[in-house]
């Protein structure tokens, strides 16, 4: 087979594992239900819908999918850039998964995973910092009100990792990891949808509103 088949094949197998959600499959499994019609399929909504314990299995087995294909890619003789390309198809197929009409979760769990595997030290350090975040976001009811649990410890979380990788890491092809991984994470098509879908709502109930005030000061006299 010619190298660059063998490439695309690696590619494309690591969007095809990160398209299995194991949010959406224990749902439909466990619970008989599409959890998407309810909240995010990730860690964060498994938790908010089904409890902890259930919600922790989820993010585990989305960490160990992170984890696998970082070890598997890392014990073969690959180019960098395969190996990079190969981490954000993982965590887009987590995002858009094919099996799921491409309506998946946030990538945050795999993308723990990938680190776990590559960089153990760097999540080592930056936990800490996680652990003070999840504090302070369960005592500040405005912040648990904007932003879910698990996206805002990790934002906390990957500064110091981050910080460690470019401290004691090379440029190529770590820094560039890391970027496409944050890339992978931030770039989440259900969340765009999500915030269109809130200002829709919006704009239409202001357009109400206007509409009913409009009609209220231009009705007819009576006679």
């Amino acid at each position: 087979m010619n190298i660059w088949l063998k490439y695309g094949a690696l590619v494309v197998a690591s969007y095809l594992w990160g398209s299995v959600c194991w949010g959406l499959v224990l749902s439909f499994v466990v619970k008989h239900e599409d959890i998407r019609l309810k909240d995010n399929p990730g860690l964060s909504g498994s938790v908010r819908q089904y409890g902890w314990g259930y919600g922790l299995t989820v993010g585990l087995l989305d960490v160990m999918k992170g984890y696998l294909l970082s070890l598997v890619l890392r014990s073969i003789v690959i180019p960098s850039w395969v190996l990079i390309a190969s981490f954000m198809a993982v965590i887009v197929g987590h995002n858009w998964p094919v099996f799921f009409q491409f309506r998946g979760g946030g990538g945050v769990a795999t993308t723990l995973g990938i680190l776990l595997q590559g960089y153990l030290v760097a999540v080592l350090w930056g936990l800490p910092f996680a652990a003070v975040a999840g504090v302070i976001w369960k005592l500040a009811p405005r912040i648990k009100a904007k932003i879910h649990f698990s996206p805002f410890i990790s934002a906390v979380g990957a500064v110091p990792i981050a910080i460690w990788i470019v401290l004691h890491r090379s440029w190529y092809p770590d820094y560039v990891i890391v970027v496409a991984l944050a890339a992978s994470v931030l770039i989440k098509g259900n969340q765009f949808h999500t915030n269109a879908q809130r200002f829709r709502t919006y704009a239409y109930g202001m357009r109400d509103r206007f509409m009913d005030h409009y009609r209220d000061n231009n009705l007819p006299p009576t006679a």
